[in-house]
């Protein structure tokens, strides 16, 4: 029997589906592996934790903070099939966000923003928004329950960057482009917050926290080589990855209102299992806040 062109078109098209529909898939990753791992360090990171809750009362303040990110060790790095091939990640020192906020009596809303700037080779945008609600305890203990919620993508060549790419030894990168991947994360968080007003004629009012958050991590990569050298094939690999983890944090920190309009803020973040960090801030109020 004799095909048509058009009949040997469509079946090859169906004979690479199955193979498409596979280079597209996403794989869902356990909560020991090591990807996962990594994943998680970076998500709690960028965790939106208050660094200073915003004060009682009717105020509008705009500002901003940092969060130190430790670097990671050679080894803490080394995840990428199977825990054989390191993963370039220390970019940044710290994670810069604007924020702003506002108070009505007991409840305050705040937003947090990391805009589209490629800094230190990572181009991240990240949203960010909170709930809070101040309840009394007595004249000098308070509780807050705090709600919060990140969404956002990170583009950065974590696969393969620029150095991994020209070096010959580096058997997945070497004679490729470099990689553009990209990260999506999106972590819900609930806190509840024991705070001291003693010291509120000093300006300060320090707090423990204890939280829960939920974090799904999505990673992409976007890595080729167009043509195949001596010792090694062409490749072509856009792999997807999600990571989904939920866990504790717990947190000591304190906000200092330097002058009416003026706060400081910031705290001492652990996340077991993922990283101790600090975290500062900045604010200042507009209006004639009170």
């Amino acid at each position: 029997m004799r095909l048509s062109s058009r009949t040997v078109i469509v079946a090859v098209a169906l004979a690479g589906m199955p193979a498409l529909a596979m280079a597209q898939s996403r794989r869902v990753l356990a909560s020991g592996d090591p990807e996962t791992q990594l994943m998680g360090y970076y998500a709690a990171v960028m965790q939106f934790a208050p660094s200073g809750f915003m004060p009682a009362g009717s105020r509008l303040e705009i500002g901003g903070d940092l969060t130190l990110i430790p670097p990671l060790s050679a080894a803490d790095r080394t995840v990428g099939f199977g825990g054989t091939k390191q993963e370039k990640t220390n970019f940044c020192p710290v994670l810069p966000r604007l924020r702003a906020g506002a108070s009505f009596g007991r409840t305050a809303i705040e937003a947090g923003l990391t805009p589209p700037v490629t800094v230190c080779g990572v181009k991240a945008t990240l949203f960010s928004v909170a709930v809070a609600r101040r309840l009394p305890l007595s004249e000098t203990w308070g509780a807050v329950v705090r709600a919060s919620a990140l969404a956002g993508t990170l583009d950065a060549a974590i696969t393969c960057g620029a150095d991994a790419i020209a070096d010959p030894a580096d058997r997945t990168c070497f004679g490729g482009n470099i990689s553009q991947d990209q990260v999506k994360p999106l972590t819900f968080a609930l806190d509840g917050a024991i705070t001291y007003a003693g010291w509120r004629r000093h300006g300060l009012e320090p707090y423990v926290l204890l939280g829960v958050r939920r974090e799904r991590v999505d990673f992409a990569v976007n890595y080729t080589r167009p043509s195949a050298t001596v010792t090694l094939p062409a490749l072509d690999d856009h792999e997807r990855f999600r990571a989904t983890l939920t866990r504790v944090h717990v947190a000591a920190g304190a906000a200092w209102e330097l002058s009416a309009r003026l706060r400081l803020g910031g705290e001492v973040f652990y996340a077991p299992g993922a990283l101790l960090t600090v975290r500062g801030r900045a604010s200042v109020a507009l209006g004639s806040p009170s």
